[in-house]
């Protein structure tokens, strides 16, 4: 009987201690990054957020700016348009992301939006 008894404490502990050993542990970080508006020259075009990857990003654009500005964000290989009066919603997941302004005014200066980027990571 006491060598059963030590058997299944010693079994117990020995499975604890391997249970524990194979937890893995995760850690999350948020971030968040607020690209003010910005004024672009008349005709001129300027890059706004340089190519980075996120393993998840919400891109929250306010539309706050001018509707002549045009934002080109490219997420991996695809690229798509928003105007400066749009309010918008990107999810980006295991992507890269790069954002250019264009005022396509050629006479006067225009404003960029207000642009929020809320991502997560973890390892």
């Amino acid at each position: 009987m006491v060598r059963e008894i030590a058997a299944g404490v010693l079994g117990g502990l020995i499975g604890a201690g391997l249970a524990r050993a194979t937890t893995p542990t995760i850690t999350i970080t948020s971030n968040k990054e607020r690209i003010s508006r910005r004024s672009v020259e008349a005709g001129e075009s300027i890059t706004l957020k340089p190519a980075a990857t996120y393993k998840f990003a919400i891109i929250l654009f306010h539309g706050d700016g001018d509707s002549q500005v045009r934002l080109d964000i490219v997420k991996g290989a695809t690229t798509i348009s928003v105007y400066g009066n749009e309010q918008a919603i990107e999810i980006l997941a295991n992507e890269s992301l790069s954002i250019i302004a264009v005022n396509e005014d050629t006479t006067r200066l225009r404003d960029t939006p207000t642009i929020e980027i809320l991502s997560l990571s973890w390892s």
